[in-house]
């Protein structure tokens, strides 16, 4: 059955029973320590599972927060403990005051902020990034094959990607690449990745298909194109040899992946199982829409509209924050109803 995500206005929110002061848990504004900030829902690829093939229906420009809404948002996590932003799309290098973006977010004193992006752009935005106060970047790639590429990214060009994983790998040295792994899609490249974490002081992580939103790939059962983190784990010791477990990691700034190493690699495998084994209980984050929602959860539970409380004082932009995180879903859907490029996937 699907769900519809909730979207209740504030002041109707209940929190439902209180959890005893001392309780840190997954529904606690205590345990949030990542906010996930969606700054376009706009991309300049179009990957099947991301957003549809043909009638995109884009958020009106002028319904995007601003560099300033965005700060004041970022101000109010930051205040409430958290320590790790990330900034998302769409493509969030589309977005032409990205630079003021990372440096508004930089100048609040977080400990950690971090981009996903496709690379297209990276060949001329890596080290304004790096100056402007950004830490890190992950990539999303999902085959390394020339004609593949361009049919899951809807034409993308894979020369131009490597162009910016170049410029990237040169300016903040240590890289995440994400792999979204589809059977019969992109699944017999699970070595030819993990090849290059054992080049590489890299992490890449294989991500279980998430059913979101409408695409070629959700219409149908999800079952078809999921591949479970066993069975990719099995794909490649086929191929490479045994891997080697090192630990679960769900700190923020690393993520929610099981950590594997590569026999004599230089880099590390993580493998991301939201679907065959959920992580929601160690869940730490929000994630913020590029129109300015706060959810709860990728898949489902509650969001918050904040847009109409910018104006109001920070205690009423607190309670936003705990009244989502009290909505946290105890395990997801498994299906969303937003595509990915509107949340911030």
């Amino acid at each position: 059955m699907n769900v519809p995500p909730l979207r209740i206005p504030l002041q109707q929110l209940d929190p439902g029973p209180q959890r005893p002061r001392h309780a840190v848990g997954p529904r606690s504004l205590d345990a949030v320590r990542m906010l996930r900030i969606s700054v376009t829902d706009r991309c300049n690829l179009r990957c099947r599972y991301c957003m549809p093939e043909e009638g995109v229906r884009f958020e009106p420009r002028e319904n995007l927060l601003s560099v300033e809404s965005i700060t004041r948002i970022a101000e109010v996590a930051r205040n409430i403990g958290v320590r790790h932003f990330k900034i998302t799309g769409g493509e969030p290098t589309v977005r032409s005051d990205l630079l003021e973006i990372v440096k508004a977010i930089r100048g609040l004193g977080s400990s950690d902020l971090s981009l996903t992006s496709n690379g297209i752009h990276l060949h001329r935005l890596a080290r304004p990034l790096k100056e402007a106060g950004l830490d890190r970047v992950t990539l999303s790639v999902d085959s390394l094959r020339k004609d593949r590429y361009a049919r899951i990214t809807g034409g993308g060009r894979i020369d131009l990607f490597h162009r910016g994983l170049a410029a990237a790998a040169e300016t903040f040295g240590r890289l995440k690449l994400n792999v979204v792994v589809m059977r019969g899609v992109n699944d017999d490249e699970l070595a030819d990745f993990a090849r290059l974490a054992m080049e590489h002081d890299w992490t890449v992580r294989f991500i279980e298909f998430m059913p979101l939103g409408c695409s070629s790939l959700t219409d149908g059962d999800p079952e078809d194109v999921l591949v479970d983190a066993d069975e990719m784990v099995a794909k490649i010791e086929a191929e490479i040899g045994t891997l080697v477990s090192l630990k679960d990691t769900f700190d923020p700034g690393v993520g929610p992946a099981r950590l594997l190493a590569c026999p004599g690699g230089r880099g590390r495998i993580g493998l991301i199982h939201a679907m065959s084994r959920p992580f929601c209980e160690s869940c730490n984050r929000l994630r913020l829409t590029a129109d300015g929602v706060l959810r709860s959860c990728l898949f489902d539970g509650g969001e918050i509209d904040l847009r109409p409380l910018l104006g109001q004082g920070p205690d009423v932009m607190r309670d936003a924050f705990a009244r989502c995180t009290a909505l946290k879903p105890e395990v997801h859907g498994g299906r969303g109803d937003r595509a990915m490029s509107s949340i911030g996937g």
